[in-house]
């Protein structure tokens, strides 16, 4: 039924469930939780999820509630979600708190702290004894119990079970008793399966314990996020989360990302002297900061109120308790696959009990040897394999150094079309030094030369690094840089600031590209480094040779074109001034111009090799700085960014001027974006998924975080990298090293890729054996395989080879070809035709050897048990040439290298060859001995379908090569 404003309802049950899907809300977890969170104080609803993968709504109507009163309800509380207002309809996560109101003396009595000292060592434990842990509330995990009896609700069991009762009503006891044994064993190996898969999950999801600054007796320690309690003073700063609900005690311009739970990207600016009212939401709480929220710019100290569950993090957790885990599309997708399968499967079993029923076969046995075949034909194992394959994949990806939080991002590595890469320490080494100068109007012939040292001076006092040893430590790399060129000089700030101490500090920040510091002393003084033009524009005067004059017009543009210059080099430049103290420190007017110093940051030597990696693997790769123009440029060449086609280079601030539309089209043409901010390189990784592409983002740095959080794959530089970055990109490289960022890809692709492969081998030889049985029962009566032997070869045939099919390495050449397309199926069609061949063949060779056993022995033991060697045999050899979807590319001489796989066959073999040495199993499968002769047939029929397929590779080169013939 079609609904308004995208919203249609999908399916209606008689008991009150409704189904609607919602567009716009599908990958957007925030706007789900909050659509939720509203629609659960609805008294019109109940049971409510709603579901970021599918973008849909399920929920129980109350009472008698009309489509278009259903449709029009949700329409409404959608807007209110996507406006933010969840906090008017007062939800548990944004409860009342009278403390609000309260002052800030009255804040601080009532939590009984120290606002100045913090708690003492002996109240911290005794007050976390008494709050516990400070941890969300978890999940409810599944109990083991529950993860076992899961392994029995699915439809290819229930059929087994349905099964064993037919034939136990027919008096076939040993039948049903193996039967029932084939359940069990099915369900114990899905039960490790599924539990390992959840270990290493789990493994990977540990992220607590990370330690916050706070003080204690008055020192300040580093103390884990989980033993912080009401009454400890946190204090924040850039690039670390906030651990407890807190309220400010003092604050220095404190800017704090609250998205994670009001769903606003942008920064809110945080003040202690902030008045609120106790049922203020938290969009609206200026004075307080909560858990999970991260600080972006400035400083503050604040108190700790309240932890764990009684956050508003806390509280949120509660509401979601009962929300389903979002699964990764590829597990959807294959249980889509798995029902269509089952529905093929089903349909050929009626065509089966069709032609029973016309032979005038007993009705109990085609019963039950229809629901034998229709089990024996599903894979059941399909989610079980894809799940193992994902988790197994992340724990080889762990220990090569990639840590993956979300499967779904494993998804999305496989099919990333674009990586856009900041460059500062990704394709850099993050190692800057002073190689270049300019002093007032030129370039400076000597770095070590005597007219730098004013230069030096201002460096020094404008450097927030440290000296120790001699040596500039602390701060960013191009603080680092600026102070060890100005004790190259002589200039050692502890010296300069003691005769001019600082007064103040200006912080750079997004609309700020500078920084300045308030110097007290005889001569009050303002010290500027930042963006050359922006500096350049405070600036009135000139120093050059020692003289003091005006700024002309014609100097400004030398130091324009002296910047150009130098950036081109490339190196990254900033431009410093002095002068008097200004009325308006945030935009100050009549600076001295004192020069420019350039700061280069080799390449690594492994980023052109990177580069290189990704073209090859149809990638485009975006650069994206903070860095001008002309250097930017000159690293983008460097690199061949473009792939030998025209460099095209955006300059940041125009963005801002340009509608979504258009700066979707232009960052699809863009290799390069320079002097970028946080909320650009947001912008840009937007603009690119609206025109459709599976967008990575590659960043270290406080400012790519919001990237990092909105790109499909956030790939944080691990090693080096800010708290931050760590904390909100989905994919880590922990060493930092792009040849790891390139086996990231890799291993990516290589997991999708062996899930498709697995799925391909699976169906393939479950439609083998529909086949083989459906030519049998048209043939003649008492042909068909027995239960049990059709349950045996599915055991022994499927599980084993599928997983080690899905724990292949990646192929030689998985960084050779494109990426998949984002809406390409799992099993594409040109796929599903070779399988059709590959089915072809294992039943023509079955059906050879059964149709020669019927000639030489009749219907009976000896012929099933040459049908099954050839079936069993010959889909287990057929494992091999699974390695590669294209015939083309397969390689005899390497089809024993996969040793996982090999190891599968060899034990898959041995079971299924035991009921020959083992009596009372062969008899219950109805099997007999056979000689050397049948033996011999049975394995000649194992090897043709895997030497058909290795005979169509040939033939496929062949035609290759003539087609390429001029």
């Amino acid at each position: 039924m079609s609904g308004r404003s995208g919203i249609r309802i999908v399916h209606e049950t008689a008991q009150g469930r409704v189904r609607l899907h919602v567009d716009g809300i599908r990958r957007s977890p925030d706007l789900c939780r909050r659509l939720r969170s509203l629609l659960s104080e609805c008294p019109e609803c109940d049971d409510v999820a709603v579901r970021a993968v599918s973008g849909s709504i399920v929920l129980r109507k109350q009472g008698e509630v009309r489509h278009e009163r259903l449709l029009t309800l949700v329409q409404r509380v959608l807007s209110r979600a996507l406006a933010g207002e969840e906090a008017r309809s007062t939800p548990a996560s944004e409860a009342s708190d009278p403390a609000l109101g309260l002052s800030l003396p009255q804040f601080v009595e009532q939590h009984g702290a120290d606002a100045m000292l913090g708690l003492r060592a002996e109240q911290a434990a005794s007050r976390r004894l008494h709050f516990g842990e400070n941890r969300l509330p978890a999940e409810e995990s599944r109990s083991q119990l529950g993860v076992f009896m899961r392994q029995f609700q699915s439809l290819p069991v229930g059929m087994l079970g349905v099964s064993s009762a037919v034939s136990l009503a027919s008096g076939g006891v040993a039948d049903a008793m193996a039967t029932l044994s084939v359940v069990a064993l099915n369900a114990v190996f899905g039960y490790i399966t599924e539990g390992q898969a959840e270990a290493a999950i789990d493994s990977l999801m540990d992220v607590s314990g990370s330690n916050v600054p706070v003080l204690r007796g008055g020192q300040e320690v580093q103390v884990p996020g989980r033993d912080i309690v009401p009454g400890d003073v946190l204090l924040a700063r850039p690039g670390i989360p906030i651990a407890a609900d807190a309220r400010l005690i003092s604050d220095d311009r404190l800017m704090v990302d609250e998205s994670v739970l009001t769903g606003e990207s942008e920064a809110v600016r945080k003040r202690s002297d902030a008045e609120v009212a106790p049922d203020a939401p938290i969009g609206a709480r200026p004075n307080m900061l909560h858990a999970g929220s991260l600080v972006t710019e400035g400083a503050g100290r604040a108190l700790v109120v309240a932890t764990g569950a009684g956050t508003a993090a806390g509280r949120i957790a509660l509401l979601s308790g009962t929300a389903e885990r979002p699964r990764a599309p590829v597990e959807v997708e294959l249980d889509a696959l798995g029902e269509r399968l089952a529905k093929l499967s089903l349909a050929a079993c009626a065509l089966f009990f069709g032609l029973g029923w016309a032979r005038g076969s007993a009705l109990a046995e085609i019963f039950k040897d229809t629901l034998a075949l229709a089990v024996a034909a599903v894979p059941e194992g399909l989610p079980v394999v894809a799940t193992t394959t994902m988790s197994l994949g992340l724990k080889r990806m762990q220990k090569r150094g990639i840590l993956v939080r979300q499967l779904s991002a494993v998804e999305a590595l496989g099919a990333m079309e674009v990586i856009c890469v900041d460059k500062t320490g990704t394709l850099t080494e993050n190692r800057l030094s002073v190689e270049l100068a300019g002093i007032g109007t030129q370039e400076a012939d000597d770095l070590a030369g005597p007219d730098l040292k004013p230069l030096a001076r201002v460096a020094a006092m404008a450097s927030l690094a440290e000296v120790r040893d001699s040596r500039a430590v602390g701060a960013s790399a191009t603080e680092r840089a600026l102070l060890d060129f100005a004790l190259s000089h002589g200039q050692v700030p502890l010296a300069l600031l003691r005769d001019a101490p600082i007064a103040a500090r200006i912080d750079r920040n997004l609309r700020r590209p500078w920084t300045g510091s308030l110097h007290r002393g005889a001569d009050p003084q303002m010290v500027v480094k930042g963006a050359p033009e922006r500096v350049l524009e405070m600036c009135d005067r000139v120093v050059e040779h020692g003289n003091l004059r005006a700024l002309s017009e014609t100097d400004r543009a030398n130091i324009r074109s002296l910047n150009d210059r130098l950036a081109g080099r490339p190196a990254r430049v900033l431009g410093f001034a002095q002068g008097s103290w200004p009325g308006d420190p945030d935009a100050p007017q009549g600076l001295i111009w004192q020069g420019l110093l350039g700061m280069v940051d080799p390449l690594r030597a492994d980023a052109p090799d990177f580069v290189r990696a990704m073209h090859r693997a149809g990638l485009r790769t975006v650069m994206i700085t903070g860095d001008q123009t002309a250097t930017a440029r000159a690293i983008a060449e460097d690199l061949d960014l473009s792939a030998g086609a025209p460099l095209r280079i955006v300059d940041a601030p125009q963005l801002g001027r340009m509608p979504p539309d258009l700066l979707s089209a232009v960052a699809r043409e863009t290799h390069v974006f320079s002097r970028v901010s946080a909320e650009h390189k947001q912008a840009i990784i937007r603009a690119l998924q609206r025109g459709g592409v599976v967008v990575g983002m590659t960043g270290d740095g406080v400012n790519d975080s919001p990237a990092l959080k909105t790109a499909d794959v956030g790939i944080a530089m691990g090693a080096s990298g800010a708290d931050l970055a760590r904390e909100v990109a989905n994919v880590v490289v922990r060493d930092d090293e792009l040849a790891t960022l390139s086996d990231a890809v890799a291993q990516g692709r290589t997991i999708y890729r062996n899930i498709r492969r697995s799925l391909e081998f699976l169906i393939t030889t479950n439609m083998s054996e529909i086949a083989v049985g459906i030519v049998e029962a048209a043939h003649g009566p008492g042909e068909l395989e027995t239960p049990m032997e059709l349950l045996w070869i599915n055991l022994v045939s499927d599980v084993l080879p599928g997983l080690g099919l899905a724990l292949a390495d990646p192929d030689p050449d998985v960084l050779d070809q494109p990426p998949r397309r984002r809406d390409e199926p799992i099993i594409p069609p040109q796929h599903f035709r070779r399988m059709m061949l590959d089915t072809s063949g294992i039943s023509a060779a079955t059906l050879l050897c059964h149709f020669i056993g019927l000639r030489r022995y009749g219907p009976g033991p000896r012929t099933r048990a040459m049908t099954y060697l050839s079936l069993s045999l010959g889909q287990l050899l057929y494992t091999l040439v699974c390695q590669r979807s294209d015939v083309r590319h397969l390689r005899p001489g390497k089809l024993l290298e996969n040793r996982a796989l090999d190891s599968a066959v060899l034990v898959s073999s041995g079971l299924a060859v035991l009921p020959f040495f083992v009596p009372p199993l062969r008899r219950m499968m109805g099997l007999a001995p056979i000689g050397a002769g049948p033996v011999a047939l049975a394995l000649t029929a194992t090897v043709t379908p895997a030497a058909s397929v290795l005979l169509r590779r040939g033939v496929a080169l062949g035609l290759d090569e003539v087609e390429g013939q001029p």
